[in-house]
């Protein structure tokens, strides 16, 4: 009898979202029904097979889900579930403090200026459509964004939609942070009454201008120091499942193609 079937799906999805791969909530699952449960039971309950039994349970049982009973045969004991969720929210941390520790060790060594010198050498023969990616999901594009500012040194140029201007919110740190260095920063968007107060709060930080007149509101790009440019795939107005945008490390397009296009839309803007 496989016992999993008979699990909610959602269950098994939120085994999934915490990291538990297939064969790891399969025989979890299966733990939860029975209990305990030998090897060769785990096996046929769970669809795992025999002879992964057993580095599967000890996976478990490291990440806190499974008690191991040893004995001949060796039985397998599911730990309650929100004693194993806190359990595994435990190790996450110990763990997420190790590797930070680790981070740190390593940039404040050699090894880190080892490792520029293998990404620096023979860069000059790298093409430069080679430094082209597409970035997918909200959470990455934002990331990028925030690597790329904090690289930047002399100016940083946004075009952007009504949504874009208050997702700007996010980096407002950031952008504070380029002001405050001498970093020249303008922001191109559509500005209506109700986000008025999103407006006050970047003019604090760039220089604003008004799109609403120019009809491509929904277009949304930025220029970093005339070398890197992030232009995004997805529009405001249309559902979709994640945000897409391209990102290229090319002075070429940033500075003949895409500057030019953001000074003629910032001469014909409204200036605020």
């Amino acid at each position: 009898m496989v016992v999993t079937t008979s699990v909610p799906r959602r269950v098994l999805e939120a085994l999934k979202g915490i990291g538990l791969n297939l064969y790891e909530r399969n025989l979890y699952a299966a733990l939860l029904v029975k209990k305990v449960a030998t090897a060769g039971e785990l096996s046929d309950l769970s669809q795992v097979p025999r002879a992964r039994i057993y580095d599967v349970a000890e996976s478990l049982a490291e990440k806190g889900f499974v008690v191991i009973q040893p004995g001949s045969p060796i039985k397998y004991i599911a730990v309650e579930p929100e004693e194993a969720l806190e359990r595994l929210k435990e190790k996450v941390r110990r763990d997420a403090e190790t590797i930070c520790k680790r981070l740190e060790e390593i940039k404040g060594s050699e090894i880190v200026e080892e490792m520029k010198a293998l990404y620096s050498k023979d860069i000059k023969h790298i093409k430069p459509y080679d430094f082209v990616g597409v970035i997918k999901s909200k959470e990455k594009i934002d990331r990028q964004i925030r690597s790329l500012m904090n690289k930047t040194e002399k100016h940083l140029h946004i075009f952007t939609s009504k949504k874009g201007l208050m997702d700007l919110l996010r980096h407002r740190r950031l952008l504070g942070n380029l002001k405050s260095k001498g970093i020249k920063i303008r922001i191109l968007a559509p500005i209506t009454g109700e986000i008025k107060h999103i407006v006050n709060e970047l003019k604090k930080v760039a220089e604003i201008r008004d799109s609403s007149k120019i009809k491509v509101n929904n277009s949304k790009f930025k220029i970093f120091d005339d070398k890197h440019i992030l232009m995004h795939l997805t529009d405001d107005d249309t559902e979709h499942s994640q945000e897409v945008a391209l990102w290229a490390a090319n002075p070429h397009l940033a500075k003949n193609m895409f500057l030019p296009l953001f000074e003629d839309l910032w001469s014909k803007a409204k200036k605020i």
